[in-house]
């Protein structure tokens, strides 16, 4: 009989020989991680405390190595919120990420209040949440080097002026963050995206080697998600353009009906919202092609 881990273990799913990912509601977002020689580099670390420390011990006790090292791919809550129990280590974000943190509504009591009202068990968890601040910034590219094994960290601002990615070239893994939702509509309105530096970093992951993406959300995938969030991106965009040009406001701009799932109805109204201003404000406007559905 299959021995199952306990109720409240994180399980960790093997990706490829080196990498591997906690795909785990208590997280609120994906987990990821590169085990190294004699060390472990943690690629987000989830929201809720509880759960991320949970994630800490499945790792080093599965693999008998520390985490040394944890990437933050942005800024935002979910991704953010479980630093708490990683704080001995060297985090690691976007030179960009210390501005976006220190702006951020979600530290204020407002915003604490908003994440407690909407959580299904009364967000108890906030009380142990920490703000940990990176302590090593990436200014376009950051290698983490053992031995034969890299890790490469590139500072790709799109879904937020502080977005980074990783890539781990020995086994063509791509931690992709925020910059992929799989089999989902992606959440593009935060008030720092960049739909243009959103689609040019996609189109550079097309040319990449790539036989794993890890999403900051849903299930892990392959180049396949990445063409698909990028045909999704660029019919936004052709789409946001002929709103524009036919004196439209936000709420005429057909959202692209690349994916039946749609995690939360906000995530589409504050997204054509911000590309209508994005683009209305003379953001640079690609040859966009026709408007599509």
């Amino acid at each position: 009989m299959e021995k199952r881990p306990p109720q409240d273990e994180i399980v960790l799913q093997q990706v490829s020989s080196s990498t591997v990912v906690a795909i785990d509601p208590r997280l609120g977002s994906n987990a990821g991680a590169v085990v190294f020689e004699d060390f472990i580099v943690a690629v987000d670390v989830g929201m809720r405390p509880f759960a991320s420390r949970e994630f800490r011990r499945v790792l080093e006790a599965t693999y008998r190595r520390p985490v040394r090292f944890v990437c933050v791919t942005h800024y935002h809550a979910d991704h953010t919120f479980g630093l708490g129990p990683f704080k001995d280590c060297v985090v690691v974000g976007s030179a960009a990420i210390m501005s976006a943190l220190a702006k951020s509504p979600d530290w204020t009591p407002e915003g604490q209040e908003r994440w407690r009202v909407g959580d299904t068990e009364g967000g108890a968890w906030l009380q142990e949440v920490e703000r940990v601040w990176p302590t090593l910034l990436v200014h376009g590219r950051l290698d983490i080097v053992r031995g034969e094994q890299r890790l490469e960290l590139r500072a790709s601002p799109g879904h937020t002026e502080c977005s980074l990615y990783g890539y781990f070239p020995a086994e063509k893994v791509l931690f992709a963050g925020d910059l992929i939702f799989a089999d989902q509509v992606p959440f593009a309105g935060d008030d720092t995206v960049d739909p243009e530096r959103w689609i040019s970093t996609l189109k550079s992951w097309v040319q990449l080697e790539v036989a794993q993406v890890i999403p900051g959300h849903g299930p892990v995938s392959d180049t396949t998600e990445i063409t698909r969030q990028l045909e999704f991106l660029e019919t936004l965009r052709a789409n946001t353009l002929t709103a524009l040009d036919q004196g439209q406001g936000p709420e005429e701009i057909v959202v692209p009906r690349t994916y039946a799932e749609v995690r939360e109805p906000w995530f589409v109204e504050k997204t054509v919202r911000r590309w209508h201003s994005y683009y209305a404000g003379g953001q640079p406007r690609a040859d966009a092609g026709p408007a599509a559905d």
